[in-house]
């Protein structure tokens, strides 16, 4: 019988194990705060929209690659301000937006302007996981954008007119940081890898919904009715690509773009047709391009973009760089 205010050997090697987990739980949070690792974007959940990128917002994730939104949720530090400079619309999902593991400077929107030079503003629209039709929805709900866009450039992938990409939770695409990083980390990098849980941040893909069709061809006739006419480019995953190369088809809408193109004299940049592209530019992921890829990605569109300037942007054609 233990004498009383006395701990027992139990009580006490549970106390201190308890103390001992306490502590490491509090290091792990301190060091994954201190990493840098939940520096990284929020969003928010939109009527219309789906979800976009929290305006006004800024940091580096990992202490290493900035990310940046302005005050119309665009992947750029300058205040949107169409008056400033000609206005060209980069329009897309994560191969536009770039994401955590690049650098500001190594993003599409940031390669472009310097592509294109200072003598454009070049506004970056995007957000990882949206397909066209989110797009199309950003462009409606911000009408004078889409009324002052003297240039666009817009991005196409498979499947990008099915349907939108709906919010997909608070490890995709977080509300707010979290309060428990440590649970965070685990739950948004362990778990996926050890037991597979789903963390999908690719866009919504399945067949040709006519209704979106005809928004998508609304939205470019609304851009296509400002100062100049605009670009689409398509951009193939890795196994797309490599399906280009074998000479087959990997655009099943291929048609439909075309006519709406031909209809607005619009060019098209298929990416599996330029000489520059190749399968060693993308990812371990087969959809994202590395660094490198970003900056022949760049260069490809600015040098078509650049032409299509200087020509007025003629009638449609498909570029084969």
């Amino acid at each position: 019988m233990s004498l009383p205010g006395r701990h027992t050997p139990k009580k006490t090697l549970l106390t201190k194990a308890l103390l001992t987990l306490f502590m490491l739980l509090a290091c792990s949070e301190i060091g994954i705060r201190v990493s840098g690792v939940t520096d990284f974007p929020t969003y928010q959940v939109a009527d219309g929209i789906e979800y976009i990128p929290t305006p006004n917002q800024h940091g580096a994730f990992l202490h290493k690659n900035a990310w940046v939104f302005n005050d119309r949720s665009m992947g750029t530090e300058k205040p949107w301000n169409p008056a400033a400079r000609p206005n060209i619309l980069l329009i897309g999902n994560s191969i536009v937006m770039g994401g955590n593991p690049y650098d500001q400077k190594d993003k599409l929107g940031a390669l472009l302007q310097n592509a294109v030079g200072s003598s454009y503003a070049v506004w970056p629209i995007a957000a990882g996981g949206w397909t066209n039709v989110n797009e199309t929805m950003y462009l409606h709900h911000n009408p004078d954008v889409a009324r002052t866009a003297d240039y666009f450039l817009w991005e196409y992938m498979s499947g990008g007119l099915s349907g939108p990409t709906p919010w997909q939770g608070e490890y995709v695409f977080p509300k707010a940081r979290p309060a428990w990083a440590g649970w965070y980390v685990l739950r948004r990098y362990v778990m996926p890898r050890v037991f597979g849980a789903n963390i999908n941040e690719l866009p919504q893909t399945g067949p040709l919904s006519a209704a979106e069709l005809g928004n998508f061809r609304a939205a470019v006739a609304t851009l296509e009715r400002a100062k100049h006419h605009g670009l689409l480019f398509l951009y193939p995953k890795k196994a797309e690509y490599l399906l280009a190369l074998q000479g087959k088809e990997w655009l099943p809408e291929r048609p439909e773009i075309e006519r709406i193109a031909r209809e607005y004299d619009l060019r098209i940049i298929d990416i599996s047709q330029a000489k520059e592209w190749n399968a060693a530019l993308y990812r371990d992921d087969g959809v994202h391009p590395l660094a490198q890829g970003n900056a022949v990605l760049a260069g490809i569109l600015g040098k078509a973009l650049n032409e299509a300037i200087a020509e007025g942007i003629p009638p449609s054609t498909t570029a084969q760089q």
